[in-house]
């Protein structure tokens, strides 16, 4: 249960990756002993010709290399960066708003700044730049990638972790009128008039109040959905808007699918142009003498954040999972660095849970928002029937893990599914 709203913004030492799961290729700017400032390109990584910059979120010194795991238990290459402490900055371009001066609605393309109208490609140029991409990457979510085939922006304010854990109702009550800014400057990124932001009807009356403040006359949509009843409300949202059957990547749909951080990441970006050094994060877990909610720099070691919570409890067996409860990553051990990605972190006590005979009640079948049949899908996958797996539309999959949620015989459906799509490509 979480009892704390902590901060971490100093560590000794940061750690940042050099890659990711689809960033193998990194090249490296700079050298052991120089010293770097917050914001400053320290190196490249490379997706095919699509290269991201990699931010120092320290001022200090590189003191070396390491080869360590990441969130998804690859060990991959991390800049060390010493802290010095003095969060010195590289001075970096923003754009502000002139004064009072207001928008007219339907006409969020075009928003005001002191140096005239920003445009979409100052937007999409500054989010590039400051390496702002993937904010959150389990379920539907897509990276911040905007084309000419992107025709809606929509924001999930309900939970960090569905559907158990929610650390976002805090931001929204601090920053609604930059989260909604934010979802403005996402919709001029994408040249959408598009915006939908999913709402959850129990969510505390003061964040409901302050986002409703903050995106009156900016032409966002609010749809509200009831969070008690589990049925994938996201998936169903954004297929109401683009009217036919979702794609495994909704950015084919031409559908931009992020949180309230990154809309609030992009508001700082843009108007202050900051680079994302720090994130809210939730730890929690009964493995952890205390759980709580941080904001923490970037690159911080998670060992410094269970030193913070005053250690694991003393217990067998532990299970670490980043990210959603129901299509999240378990990783074999805490020598990680937290990452502009990492929006939940649960440590436990390993409970085995004995999975019994599938007993064919279609429960996966009847809730999958994709419209395919998990079950049957499995039961392709157990048999070898690569024909049967490809009729069955394994392809249309979205990995949402609410199969695996409501199975009474507690099978890892989703986990038979993916087999599946691997199976056949």
């Amino acid at each position: 249960m979480i009892t704390e709203y902590r901060t971490f913004l100093n560590p000794k030492k940061v750690y940042l990756p050099l890659t990711d799961v689809d960033s193998k290729i990194a090249k490296v700017l700079v050298e052991k002993e120089d010293r770097v400032l917050v914001g400053q390109i320290i190196a490249y990584k490379y997706n095919g010709q699509i290269k991201t910059p990699i931010l120092s979120t320290v001022s200090g010194t590189v003191v070396g290399f390491a080869d360590k795991i990441d969130r998804y238990s690859k060990n991959v290459d991390h800049i060390i960066i010493e802290n010095d402490m003095l969060n010195e900055t590289t001075e970096l371009k923003n754009y502000r708003k002139l004064g009072a001066k207001s928008q007219p609605r339907n006409f969020v393309h075009n928003v005001t700044t002191y140096e005239g109208i920003i445009s979409t490609a100052q937007v999409r140029n500054k989010l590039r730049d400051l390496g702002i991409d993937k904010v959150a990457v389990d379920g539907l979510y897509t990276p911040l990638k905007f084309s000419a085939t992107t025709k809606h922006i929509v924001i999930n304010a309900i939970f960090t972790n569905e559907p158990f854990i929610s650390t976002d109702y805090e931001t929204i009550i601090h920053h609604a009128e930059a989260i909604a800014d934010g979802i403005c400057l996402l919709g001029i990124a994408a040249s959408t008039e598009s915006l939908t932001v999913i709402v959850d009807k129990f969510m505390p009356a003061e964040a409901l109040e302050e986002l409703g403040k903050a995106i009156v006359d900016k032409n966002i949509d609010l749809v509200t959905i009831d969070v008690k009843r589990v049925k994938a409300w996201d998936y169903k949202v954004i297929k109401k808007l683009v009217k036919k059957d979702l794609s495994f990547n909704l950015l084919d749909d031409g559908v931009v699918y992020t949180t309230i951080n990154a809309a609030l990441m992009t508001h700082n970006a843009i108007r202050k142009g900051l680079p994302v050094t720090s994130r809210q994060v939730a730890i929690t877990g009964d493995g952890l003498n205390i759980n709580a909610v941080y904001d923490v720099r970037i690159g911080t070691p998670f060992t410094d954040l269970v030193n913070d919570l005053e250690g694991y409890h003393e217990v067998e067996n532990m299970n670490l999972h980043i990210g959603s409860f129901l299509s999240g990553i378990q990783l074999d051990s805490d020598d990680f660095s937290i990452t502009q990605t990492i929006d939940t972190i649960n440590v436990s006590e390993y409970r085995e849970v004995e999975e019994d005979v599938c007993i064919k009640c279609g429960d996966c079948n009847d809730i999958c928002p994709a419209g395919i049949l998990p079950q049957n899908i499995m039961d392709a996958e157990l048999r070898n029937v690569n024909l049967r797996i490809v009729d069955l539309d394994t392809h249309l999959c979205v990995e949402c893990g609410l199969c695996t949620y409501v199975c009474p015989s507690k099978i890892n459906v989703l986990e038979w599914v993916r087999r599946a799509k691997r199976r056949v490509g």
